[in-house]
């Protein structure tokens, strides 16, 4: 018996002096932990982190069928990441009932319809509204028009601003009377650089913002050079200062440039026009031509095999 217990002591002598002994190098090797220098973060954190705060999940997407499958792989994984929220597309009237604006809908994303510049010139543009409501239900932000004294054809149909006051204010009368709480307006998109823009949207405050309700209005602006934006804050701290305004379109046409550009750009873009969205442009500008390298992703019939941007690799992988 009295073996028994020596032994039995010995034993447990020696398990404690063995967890002592562990408990010992393991407190040798916290203490080494706690001296060495924190691992050195990754160089792309640090930049990552930096264009993921700026950036605003609003992008432009063109309505091409061929790129349907692409556009759905490449929004879904802006969406998964938490980059995206909604798109900027345009409403032409033909097809009126587009598959592809259906197709990037049925995504959950919020669709900004762009009423095309031909409605403009309509002498029954009511009557378009009507069917562009009818046709998309799901839609609740459209804007009238996209910079439409620059960008329309040639060889057609021309616009003054005056002449687009008053349409934007048959429009906007229209919808409060046949459609009230229906749809949020937005103005057509002043060019963000030089005097055109500032001067052409004083002169649509003057003709008819100054009478809408900033409820139901939003200003739009386009801007590619957010370094010129100054000439807006009088107005927009003045006679819109109740008004929201949003980027409609915004980026850079250099790949490589994309990420410095969301950075370095989009915070002017808030400091001087207040712009609570912006969207980038585009999603896809084309394989050529002079939209192709705005893009943020290319060759979209090689899905899955498509070109992505260094931004949309960022935004999407954190790299």
């Amino acid at each position: 018996m009295g073996g028994t217990s020596i032994s039995l002591e010995n034993g447990w002598r020696r398990r404690l002096l063995r967890l002592a002994g562990l408990a010992v190098a393991l407190g040798v090797l916290l203490g080494c932990d706690q001296l060495r220098p924190p691992a050195a973060p990754s160089a792309a954190t640090p930049a990552a982190n930096e264009v993921v705060l700026e950036w605003s999940p609003y992008v432009g997407v063109h309505s091409d069928g061929v790129a349907l499958r692409a556009y759905e792989d490449a929004l879904s994984a802006l969406q998964g990441a938490g980059r995206l929220n909604g798109v900027r597309m345009a409403i032409h009237r033909q097809p009126l009932v587009d598959p592809v604006i259906k197709a990037v809908g049925s995504l959950g994303l919020e669709v900004l319809g762009l009423v095309d510049n031909e409605y403009l010139f309509d002498p029954h543009i009511e009557g378009a509204i009507d069917r562009i409501f009818a046709a998309y239900p799901e839609i609740r932000y459209f804007q009238i028009g996209n910079e439409v004294t620059t960008i329309l054809p040639p060889t057609g149909p021309t616009i003054t601003i005056e002449e687009y006051a008053a349409v934007f204010q048959r429009v906007y009368d229209h919808v409060q009377s046949r459609h009230p709480g229906r749809a949020i307006l937005l103005t057509q998109s002043a060019l963000g650089s030089g005097l055109r823009g500032p001067t052409e949207l004083e002169t649509l405050t003057r003709l008819a913002l100054s009478r809408m309700d900033p409820d139901r209005v939003i200003v739009a602006v386009n801007s590619y050079d957010p370094d010129n934006l100054s000439q807006f804050r009088g107005l927009l701290g003045g006679a819109l200062r109740s008004f929201r305004v949003w980027v409609t379109e915004s980026g850079m046409a250099n790949p490589d440039e994309q990420v410095a550009f969301v950075r370095d750009k989009y915070p002017l873009l808030r400091r001087f026009l207040r712009a609570e969205r912006v969207y980038w442009y585009a999603l896809w500008g084309g394989d050529e031509g002079p939209d192709t390298d705005f893009s943020l992703i290319k060759f979209p019939t090689r899905y899955p095999n498509y070109w992505k941007s260094p931004l949309f690799t960022l935004l999407t992988e954190g790299r």
